[in-house]
């Protein structure tokens, strides 16, 4: 008898298995899925310098000037990127080629000053500091994309009323060197 109790279970636990297969095949349900499209576009900083006139002439030269000898220039700040600009900062670098080698001690960069305006709003940015000392000069702040600002630059060879022969036949060679910052992350 207890063999045959033993085939009973067997053949109960047989048949519950493949009821299981045969009702786990069988079962169906219904599902659905959407998926969406992302993707992930970095802004751009992109700070043109443009000329004010048809020339398209950004480069500053001046030839033959003497103490007391004034210049202005114009130059158009465009933000061309898709972000807003923090700031943009204006430095100098600058060399200078001693004709005579008599300068001694003397920079001809601290007798060379610039005056720097906001010609949309007349602000004066900075007011006839020497070239040598242009450093980390705010031009503009929160300057939205495709918008422009337009800035003068008055050069002036600041006459000392005393001797400068010594810069006679001398070069000034500098850059201006803008740089444009994002505004901080959100």
């Amino acid at each position: 008898m207890k063999q045959y109790k033993q085939k009973i279970l067997i053949g109960v636990a047989a048949g519950m298995i493949g009821m299981g297969f045969v009702g786990g095949g069988t079962f169906a349900f219904f599902s659905d899925t959407e998926t969406t499209q992302n993707s992930f576009v970095s802004g751009t900083l992109d700070l043109e310098l443009q000329s004010p006139n048809e020339s398209g002439e950004l480069d500053i030269a001046l030839k033959d000037i003497k103490p007391g000898d004034k210049k202005t220039y114009s130059i158009n700040l465009h933000n061309a990127g898709s972000l807003t600009f923090k700031d943009v900062l204006l430095t100098s670098t600058y060399s200078i080629k001693d004709k005579h080698n008599d300068n001694k001690k003397a920079d001809f960069a601290d007798h060379i000053f610039v005056k720097i305006t906001n010609k949309d709003s007349d602000d004066v940015i900075s007011d006839y500091i020497p070239i040598s000392e242009l450093k980390d000069v705010t031009l503009a702040e929160g300057q939205v994309s495709e918008s422009t600002t337009k800035l003068q630059f008055d050069f002036w060879f600041k006459d000392n009323e005393g001797d400068q022969n010594m810069f006679q036949g001398d070069e000034l060679k500098f850059d201006l060197i803008f740089h444009a910052s994002q505004e901080k992350a959100e």
